[in-house]
């Protein structure tokens, strides 16, 4: 089962509302880079995301250095509530 599947399971049987990454045309641009679903006390769940697989994702149409600006700049400095997603640097 594909992650953007699972993630819509989970909030059909929490009721809470997740963001993922793009939107309903390209949600699926971002899927490779799920590491999952986290959770943080008081709040609601959020989706994590590989910091490097996001930029690795948007090499494929710009180079590294405009990727990690056009990263940090328009997703994770765009900041949409609680649920906002979260990027881990995996170790």
């Amino acid at each position: 089962m594909s992650k953007l599947k699972q993630i819509d399971e989970y909030t059909e049987e929490t009721g809470e509302d997740i963001l993922v990454l793009g939107d309903r045309s390209d949600r699926n641009l971002y899927e490779e880079a799920i590491i999952g679903i986290a959770d943080r006390f008081g709040m609601q769940s959020s989706v994590a995301y590989d910091y490097d697989k996001v930029i690795e994702i948007l090499t494929e149409d710009m180079s590294y250095e405009d990727a990690v600006e056009y990263f940090e700049f328009n997703i994770i400095g765009a900041w949409m509530g609680e649920t906002t997603p979260l990027f881990i640097r995996v170790l």
